[in-house]
């Protein structure tokens, strides 16, 4: 399951519970948080520890009958990394890190903005409005690369919003690290990069047949945006179906929109309405 844990968030490969920064596989969790030198701090902490679940009032608009016998769209719990962008998010790829059994760099790149916009707008499997209000930007190529240690850790910020691919140790699937100043009660986003691991196999654009230990990349990276955003971590074990639940599932795409709870906290956090 793919774990998340980033300056924020960290992603593992198996059906194990994400941590708080990095997506972790259904098979293995973790996620830590660490502070930098005052004003700035970076996030990096832990999935288990200390981030209480947020409910947030009912959002408006009719839910349908199906989706409220659905898990994702019955669940309203969420978490709150406590840091959010008062601005644009304008981010960027490094093409020439994408690994080449992904095939046509367009469509993983597609596939990653995709992700963005599912968070951005909210897009969900739950039938509400797509109106929140964030704002994110897919602003072309960079050679940077996001500033994610191979172990889950967060480096220096650059002052750019990176996503590449690149080692990251085994279980942990991507990490985000997310840098921002003031409290977590209210802090205020400069910095988020991505880093997928890009080991051979381990991710697919669509699902491949006789699949098995692989992730889609779609969804994974949608937790990972959740993250970027200011979404942490909800233990699979309760909550195994929202997209920001702490262990991911091998070949299933279920996670390529918000649900519920997803959508919920960050409409209680950029919500226009």
């Amino acid at each position: 399951m793919p774990k998340i844990d980033s300056g924020l968030a960290a992603t593992r490969r198996a059906l194990i519970p994400l941590l708080v920064c990095a997506l972790v596989l259904v098979t293995g969790p973790s996620t830590s948080f660490r502070d930098a030198a005052a004003p700035l701090h970076v996030s990096r902490s832990a999935t288990a520890r200390g981030w209480l679940p947020v409910i947030p009032a009912p959002p408006t608009g009719e839910i349908t009958e199906a989706a409220q016998e659905s898990g994702r769209c019955a669940d309203p719990t969420g978490t709150w990394l406590g840091m959010r962008w008062r601005n644009e998010l304008r981010w960027r790829v490094n093409e020439r890190t994408i690994p080449a059994y992904l095939g046509d760099r367009t469509a993983v790149v597609d596939t990653l903005r995709s992700a963005a916009t599912t968070v951005d707008t909210g897009r969900n499997d739950c039938g509400l409005p797509e109106n929140l209000g964030i704002q994110e930007s897919y602003a072309g190529k960079t050679d940077h690369r996001a500033g994610v240690t191979a172990d889950g850790g967060c480096g220096e910020r650059d002052g750019h919003n990176a996503v590449s691919f690149g080692r990251l140790n085994q279980g942990l699937l991507a990490v985000t690290c997310i840098w921002w100043y003031g409290g977590k009660e209210n802090g205020r986003s400069v910095e988020a990069d991505i880093l997928i691991d890009d080991t051979e196999g381990l991710f697919f654009l669509s699902t491949p047949p006789g699949c098995g230990s692989r992730w889609d990349l779609e969804g994974t990276i949608t937790h990972e945006f959740g993250h970027a955003f200011g979404l942490g971590h909800v233990a699979f074990a309760e909550h195994g179906s929202l997209t920001m639940t702490d262990g991911l599932p091998d070949c299933s795409t279920a996670y390529r929109g918000l649900g519920l709870g997803d959508y919920l906290t960050l409409k209680q956090q950029y919500g226009t309405n």
